[in-house]
């Protein structure tokens, strides 16, 4: 199980009404307290989910966390598909 996909399913959960949701900036805490991990996990997680380009983090001033097109549209073709976030990509 890909426990990174998780907090990807959370960020999409929370921007996906957005009219434009890889505009929608999320902070850090608003995932976190979603997901039954320890805090440090979830960093490590997001850090991942960084690496793959699938999340932007933008660190001045607080931090702030926005999907990616890329991130979008995984999340959006997994939910179509009906597939389980602990099985993508």
């Amino acid at each position: 199980m890909e426990n990174k996909y998780q907090a990807l399913q959370v960020i999409y959960d929370l921007v996906k009404d957005d009219p434009r949701p890889t505009n929608s900036a999320l902070f850090p805490n608003e995932i976190i307290v979603r997901q039954p991990f320890a805090w440090d996990e979830v960093v490590v997680y997001l850090n991942q989910l960084k690496d793959e380009n699938l999340i932007y983090v933008l660190q001045h001033g607080p931090t702030m966390i926005y999907l990616t097109d890329k991130g979008l549209e995984l999340a959006v073709s997994c939910k179509q598909k009906g597939k389980n976030f602990m099985h993508a990509a």
